[in-house]
């Protein structure tokens, strides 16, 4: 018998002629959570790269500290496994050490390659074992004839004859590139070639604020990028893209945090939000905050401050708030609640995702393909968020239409997001 797949009713031979299709678009919501990228000025590391971390990572090697001396990083931690970093210095003098015609030579530049100590011991039979220590600690250790056969570590490098006696190398010379506002200016360019939620910055320096808030600006409103800054006391922003912390916090171990250094745990949790929110959520680790009296709270939220909070012996975030604070009749209030911004963005990721994935260049622009739109609009980008009870919508308040051009596609669609419980008002009756 016959058999095989059929385009059009033509076949000559008895048998049964079976296609197999799908009767729906296989398409998916993108992952909501996403990085929040660190900006740092470290001594050590490749410098001017965005490199993905996470908490297994081998800090010493890429940066020259532990994870629990970059309170940043740490802290961003606590609350997403999703960590960018960016170191900002510049390239500096790498150190070295030289013993004879043998020279170790630093992997980077930076002050803390001076931390990196190299001895050679000569031992029997025509072997040397040379070993290599960062900070104190040993880090590597190769049994070899001759330098030929040394393998560069995350450390050093090699060159030159090894000693004909027992030696010890201290390297020297390694110097920094101070970080400056121009290398914050060349981090954000680097940024829009990057997939990320969060910008972290902590700096007392309200240019370098500006700088990056006229960028995450810039991206929400003219490339569709809807991506978050977070930063300390920086209100002054007034936009639902910029968040700014207001006071630290204190650590077990009576460690103080400043509200520049207390930022990076929520903006982690920011980067790791979908449609919950974080108000209330409990800082991990804080035993105490920056206290303020209840007027100073009223008024930190008023001017669109994030306040951690003692509550009931642990801190909190008092509300889940941004900079935004000029309302109008077309942004309202909604738009400085972090979850409901979120649910906007969640929106509007997906509604591009599916768009370019699957109708850019792919569906006809006429009634039917305009429906087709509409149902992957209600079933991959809304109804999720309806599941998950962030909004409400009818379909009668989805209006899909030709534009005035005939490849653009108008929308227009009525949404009612929901918030989170905040706050109670309650009256009891006594009788």
């Amino acid at each position: 018998m016959a058999g095989g797949n059929w385009e059009t009713q033509n076949k000559v031979r008895p048998g049964a002629y079976i296609n197999f299709e799908t009767n729906d678009l296989v398409a998916a919501g993108l992952d909501s959570a996403g990085p929040v990228v660190i900006p740092l000025a470290l001594d050590w590391g490749e410098v001017g790269k965005f490199i993905k971390v996470t908490s297994n990572s081998k800090f010493k090697e890429l940066f020259g500290k532990s994870l629990g001396d970059i309170t940043p990083i740490r802290e961003a931690f606590k609350a997403t496994g999703q960590v960018i970093v960016y170191n900002l210095n510049g390239v500096g003098s790498k150190a070295t050490a030289t013993s004879g015609t043998f020279v170790t030579t630093a992997k980077h530049g930076g002050v803390d390659g001076n931390k990196i100590r190299v001895t050679v011991t000569v031992g029997l039979g025509g072997t040397s074992t040379v070993k290599t220590f960062y900070d104190g600690d040993q880090v590597d250790s190769q049994v070899v004839a001759n330098t030929s056969e040394l393998v560069p570590n995350a450390f050093v490098s090699y060159t030159g004859a090894l000693p004909v006696a027992d030696a010890t190398l201290t390297l020297a010379g390694g110097t920094t590139v101070t970080a400056t506002n121009e290398s914050h200016a060349t981090a954000v360019s680097g940024l829009d070639t990057q997939d990320f939620k969060v910008v972290a910055v902590g700096t007392t320096d309200d240019t370098i604020k500006l700088l990056y808030a006229l960028k995450v600006k810039e991206w929400r409103e003219q490339q569709g990028k809807n991506v978050t800054l977070v930063t300390n006391n920086f209100n002054s922003a007034d936009h639902e893209g910029v968040n700014s912390v207001l006071n630290g916090v204190t650590l077990e171990g009576n460690e103080v945090l400043t509200a520049k250094e207390s930022l990076y745990f929520y903006a982690g949790a920011y980067a790791n939000a979908t449609t919950n929110s974080l108000t209330y959520v409990e800082y991990p680790g804080a035993i105490d905050s920056e206290r303020k009296t209840h007027d100073e709270i009223v008024q930190a939220l008023q001017d669109g401050h994030i306040v951690y909070t003692f509550n009931n012996g642990s801190v909190v975030v008092e509300q889940d708030i941004n900079t935004f604070r000029s309302f109008t009749q077309e942004k309202s209030k909604d738009f400085r609640k972090n979850k409901i911004v979120r649910a906007m963005d969640i929106i509007s990721n997906n509604t591009q995702h599916v768009f370019s994935t699957f109708f850019i260049g792919k569906v006809t622009n006429d009634a039917n393909g305009r429906d087709l739109f509409k149902q992957q609009l209600m079933k991959v980008v809304l109804d999720p968020l309806v599941q998950s009870a962030s909004i409400d919508y009818v379909t009668e308040d989805i209006a899909i239409f030709e534009g005035n051009d005939k490849d653009a596609v108008v929308v227009n669609m009525g949404i009612e997001f929901n918030d989170a419980m905040e706050k109670l008002y309650m009256t009891v009756a006594c009788k």
